[in-house]
């Protein structure tokens, strides 16, 4: 059973990326919301040292494809920071002092929410 766990786990993990990639896309072409300030939103993932760039492209840590089994915390979520900025339901895995972001009583203390 453990074995069919994991595989559970990397499809979702996996369902949740492509979805948000179709998302990406969609507000690409000027359909879809997008989040008003996700230029400091984009602004604060370069300068994190989470970031990686890949191909000319900055992401949260490696690329998702890379690593799918990961820690955001240690190794980032793995999507482009520009797409993740810009997606008004996304939020950075850190506090402003890269510890694990939490969200009591439904406030977010990401660098995004507290900066």
């Amino acid at each position: 059973m453990p074995l069919l766990d994991c595989c559970t786990n990397r499809f979702a993990i996996l369902s949740r990326a492509a979805a948000k990639s179709f998302a990406a896309k969609v507000r690409r072409v000027g359909m879809g919301a997008r989040s008003a300030d996700w230029a400091r939103r984009a602004s604060i993932c370069e300068t994190c040292h989470l970031r990686a760039i890949v191909r000319g492209v900055s992401y949260c840590g490696t690329p998702l494809l890379r690593q799918i089994d990961r820690d955001p915390v240690l190794h980032g979520c793995g999507c482009p920071t520009r797409a993740k900025a810009q997606s008004p339901g996304e939020h950075c895995p850190l506090t402003i002092r890269n510890l694990p972001a939490t969200h009591p009583d439904g406030r977010c203390d990401c660098k995004w929410c507290e900066s």
